[in-house]
């Protein structure tokens, strides 16, 4: 189905959305290009598709393969842990086959699916995979902020500045914990990248973190066709409408979105070793 769009917003060049699901094919399938077009035209200068699972993580290599400001990541959403029998293979050859990331990976405990510890195993399993090929990851976490501090710090301990000194090792998807433990995620090597959902009146926390962590340690994400920000709050989401998550971070800090916009997308370029 079409979105209508009432308001195109205006361009902000340069910004980046680190975590988008265009690839989704129920939502993006009758007006993928135009929804790019849209991106482009708001100034984005690229992109991160992020797979859930072996079929998607294809779809986002194949969607990079037409576009070099389109990357790709490639993973196992903990909803999907409980296939990490039948998805192994496929997420192994995916990640030697261009991708920037593994991702998203993780722990979600906030609905029934698989257990606790099949989440665990096939997280740690990733987190094995992307030091092996020398990847960032793209870290999910839903309900589940103390295991998955607790799995990340110990890996980071063990791994180590692993993609070199001055670089971060991941972020942490549409972050959703308090300030204090954001802190801990970049004292121990994270991004920490704000969905629209900060652009919510209600969301204080979210508003509070966007405030504390460090500009250098953030990036800023759609992760459409979810999660849409302000003004357009109520549609499907789409990639270029991070700019108005930018705006929105920029009035919180009392800064540009200029410069929210730069630092970000700095912080991509560093992490997922765009030159």
């Amino acid at each position: 189905m079409r979105q209508r769009i009432d308001r195109d917003p205006a361009p902000l060049p340069g910004a980046f959305d680190a975590h988008t699901h265009t690839w989704s094919t129920p939502e993006f399938d009758a007006d993928y290009d135009a929804v790019m077009a849209r991106a482009w035209a708001a100034g984005l200068g690229g992109v991160v598709e992020v797979g859930v699972d072996t079929a998607s993580s294809e779809q986002c290599r194949a969607l990079a393969a037409r576009d070099a400001r389109v990357h790709a990541a490639v993973g196992l959403h903990p909803e999907h842990a409980g296939r990490l029998a039948e998805e192994r293979d496929g997420i192994a050859r995916a990640a030697q086959a261009g991708a920037i990331a593994i991702g998203e990976i993780g722990l979600d405990f906030s609905r029934p699916g698989p257990s606790a510890e099949q989440q665990a195993a096939a997280f740690r399993w990733q987190l094995d995979l992307a030091r092996q090929h020398r990847l960032p990851v793209v870290v999910h976490a839903r309900d589940a902020d103390d295991a998955c501090f607790a799995i990340l710090d110990e890996w980071s301990r063990h791994v180590g500045p692993y993609l070199g000194v001055g670089r971060e090792v991941g972020m942490m998807h549409c972050y959703a914990g308090d300030a204090t433990l954001a802190a801990h995620y970049v004292a121990i090597g994270f991004l920490i990248s704000v969905p629209g959902t900060v652009t919510f009146p209600n969301n204080l926390r979210g508003q509070e973190v966007a405030r504390a962590v460090p500009l250098a340690r953030m990036l800023i994400e759609t992760d459409s066709p979810y999660l849409t920000p302000a003004p357009h709050r109520g549609r499907r989401n789409e990639p270029a409408y991070v700019v108005e998550t930018a705006r929105f971070v920029a009035g919180l800090r009392g800064c540009s979105p200029e410069e929210v916009v730069r630092t970000t997308a700095e912080n991509a370029a560093r992490l997922f070793d765009l030159g």
